[in-house]
């Protein structure tokens, strides 16, 4: 079988030359010659220059680099090296009292340290002091003194707050106040404003004039100048129409007017330091009248001066009612009765 391969072989051989010696008789006879030995030699290796034989061992330390020296570099150019150098840069932050802010205060490996390209170098790089001064960021937005704050190494806690004077989304305060030294690390508390707080409006139609004022303070809201109307089809004391109306949103210690019937009751006004006549008049225009009148002698009086009322101002009568009044009249005082 090995020698029928062989003649197979040499046989290719010889007419592949026979072709080379018949375009170029010299170079083809020295292959013949060449050829001819190696087949004589069957065990010789055949050298070629196109394919390794026997592949070839790497070098171990071909990926190997010394790590750059970056310490008291800019950040960027540390980085900048390290990735020149075949190394992957990772930076991380930390405050130094002594070294400015920006520089690289240690990095790891050493400087001089084998290591295999691309591995990571972890620098560290200063944010300087840690004490510093805290800015003053009350009227800022919300979100430009977060970020002031951020990037001076603070840490911000929002806190909502109403306000009736500033826009939502600003900040009304701080704490610590601002010039305060403190740590860069520490937390500072920005109290931001919501705006003005709307509060719902409570349904008091169909309620008595007391009960729903007392539905409307409970809610942060403030009860307007009431308005009373005469309405023979409700009942009376009982609001009939509200503004705003219930459901509605109204900012916080707003007012709500009410309407209130009110049928044949009046307010009894103030009288006292009026005369007489004026008094009568007073009454009149408020649907009431002049029930009774006592008279006080008083020493030193010039005219006839109203000084007591009954009812007193405030109170709610029928109309027409009579209010009782006291007037004070020149004269003398009464002397005390003898004794007997």
């Amino acid at each position: 079988m090995w020698g029928l391969a062989l003649a197979l072989g040499a046989a290719a051989t010889v007419f592949m030359l026979v072709l080379t010696t018949v375009a170029d008789p010299l170079v083809g006879l020295q292959l013949l010659v060449d050829d001819a030995g190696a087949l004589l030699q069957p065990g010789a290796p055949v050298p070629s220059s196109d394919e390794r034989l026997v592949p070839r061992r790497e070098d171990p330390n071909a990926d190997v680099a010394e790590v750059p020296a970056v310490v008291n570099l800019d950040a960027s150019s540390a980085r900048e090296i390290l990735e020149a150098a075949g190394f992957r840069p990772q930076v991380e932050e930390t405050f130094d009292d002594t070294v400015a802010a920006g520089l690289v205060i240690r990095q790891d490996p050493a400087a001089g340290v084998l290591v295999q390209r691309l591995e990571p170098v972890i620098v560290t790089v200063s944010r300087g002091p840690s004490l510093a001064p805290l800015p003053n960021v009350a009227g800022l937005a919300a979100t430009d003194a977060r970020t002031l704050l951020d990037q001076r190494g603070f840490q911000v806690i929002e806190v909502a707050a109403f306000s009736e004077d500033v826009p939502a989304g600003t900040v009304l305060g701080q704490e610590p106040l601002a010039g305060a030294v403190v740590d860069r690390r520490s937390v500072v508390v920005l109290q931001v404003s919501r705006g003005v707080e709307v509060v719902p409006v409570p349904l008091v139609l169909g309620r008595a004039e007391d009960d729903a004022r007392r539905a409307i303070e409970l809610a942060g809201l403030a009860v307007g100048e009431p308005t009373y109307i005469e309405d023979d089809s409700a009942p009376n004391g009982v609001v009939v129409a509200q503004i705003p109306a219930s459901g509605e949103g109204a900012p916080s210690g707003s007012e709500v007017q009410l309407t209130v019937v009110r049928i044949g009751e009046v307010v009894v006004p103030a009288l006292v330091g009026r005369t007489i006549d004026d008094a009568q008049r007073t009454l009149f225009d408020n649907g009431l009248l002049v029930g009774s009148i006592r008279l006080i002698p008083t020493a030193g009086a010039t005219d006839e001066i109203v000084v007591g009322q009954e009812p007193g101002p405030g109170a709610k009568v029928a109309r027409g009612y009579g209010v009782r009044l006291i007037v004070a009249t020149p004269g003398a005082a009464p002397s005390p009765a003898a004794s007997g």
